[in-house]
C-alpha cells in the first residue's frame, strides 16, 4: 500500500474514532450509565485508533504471514457479512410484522426500558407508552400490560411508572395489568405470559410495543414462550440510535444461544 494511501486511511480512521468517541459521550450524557450500547462505540473508536497508528508507523504489510493474512482477512469478512444480515433483519423486521398483519387481539403488552432515578419514564419508554395509547383509542376493547422490574438505579419497577403515566393520560386503570419482576425481554414475555394467566398448551395472539430496534429479537422470543407476536414500533432517540442498533446485534446473538 503506498505511503499516501496510508496516510488517508489513517486520519479517516482517527475522524471516524474521534466521532463515535464523542457518540458515546453524548450517549452517556443522556442516559447517564454505562452499559455496552453506551460504550460500545468507543471501543470501535478505539480500534480506528489503533489502525491509523499502525498504518502510519509500521512499514509493509501489518501482518507478514501470507496464509495467517489471508484467513483474517477471510474471518472478517465473514464476520462483516453475519453482521450485515442481522442488522438488515433488525431494522426491516417492523415493517413486515405490524398491527396490519395481527388482525384483532385482546392484549397489548409495552416492554420497559428505564426509568429516571425520580420515576420518569425515560424518553424512550416514554415513545413506547404513547405509541399504546394511540393503540387503545382506536381499540377500546384491549388490555394492557406493563412489563419491567426494579433495576439498579430505579426507585420502583418500571411497570409502576409505566401504569402512572398511562393513567394519567386517560387509560383506565382496570385496563391495566402490571408485570412488575421482568429485567430481561425474555422475561418481559415469561412473565407477563403468567399475569395474563394464559394456559400453558394455549397460543396467545397479541401486540406488543417496543422500541424499533428491539422488534426482531422481541418478537423472536415473544413466540418461544408461546405468543402469536405483532409489534408496534416506537421511534429510538437519535442520541442513542447508533448505540441501540450496534447493542442489539449483540443482545440478539445472546438471546438466540441462551434465552430459552
Amino acid at each position: 500500500m503506498k505511503q499516501g494511501v496510508r496516510w488517508f486511511i489513517a486520519i479517516i480512521s482517527v475522524v471516524i474514532g474521534i466521532l463515535l468517541c464523542m457518540n458515546t459521550v453524548s450517549a452517556h450524557y443522556y442516559s447517564n450509565d454505562w452499559n455496552l450500547g453506551v460504550i460500545l462505540p468507543s471501543i470501535i473508536g478505539s480500534g480506528f485508533f489503533v489502525l491509523s497508528i499502525i498504518l502510519v508507523f509500521k512499514k509493509g504489510h501489518i501482518i507478514k504471514n501470507k496464509r495467517a493474512r489471508k484467513t483474517i482477512i477471510a474471518a472478517a469478512i465473514l464476520c462483516l457479512l453475519i453482521f450485515i444480515t442481522i442488522e438488515a433483519l433488525i431494522i426491516t423486521d417492523p415493517y413486515t410484522h405490524g398491527t396490519d398483519e395481527a388482525g384483532e387481539v385482546d392484549t397489548v403488552i409495552v416492554l420497559g426500558c428505564g426509568i429516571w432515578p425520580d420515576g420518569r419514564p425515560t424518553l424512550a419508554l416514554a415513545m413506547r407508552l404513547d405509541k399504546a395509547i394511540e393503540y387503545y383509542r382506536e381499540n377500546p376493547h384491549v388490555k394492557i400490560v406493563v412489563s419491567g422490574g426494579q433495576g439498579p438505579n430505579e426507585p420502583y419497577p418500571e411497570a409502576v411508572a409505566m401504569r402512572d403515566y398511562l393513567i394519567k393520560r386517560g387509560i383506565p386503570e382496570e385496563k391495566i395489568i402490571n408485570e412488575e419482576n421482568s429485567t430481561s425481554t425474555r422475561e418481559n414475555f415469561e412473565f407477563s405470559r403468567k399475569v395474563m394467566n394464559i394456559p400453558d398448551d394455549k397460543i396467545e395472539k397479541i401486540i406488543f410495543v417496543t422500541s424499533d430496534f428491539h422488534i426482531f429479537r422481541a418478537r423472536i422470543l415473544a413466540r418461544r414462550f408461546g405468543f402469536d407476536a405483532y409489534a408496534i414500533a416506537a421511534p429510538t432517540p437519535r442520541v442513542i440510535l447508533l448505540n441501540s442498533y450496534l447493542r442489539e446485534f449483540f443482545a440478539f446473538i445472546k438471546s438466540m444461544l441462551v434465552d430459552y
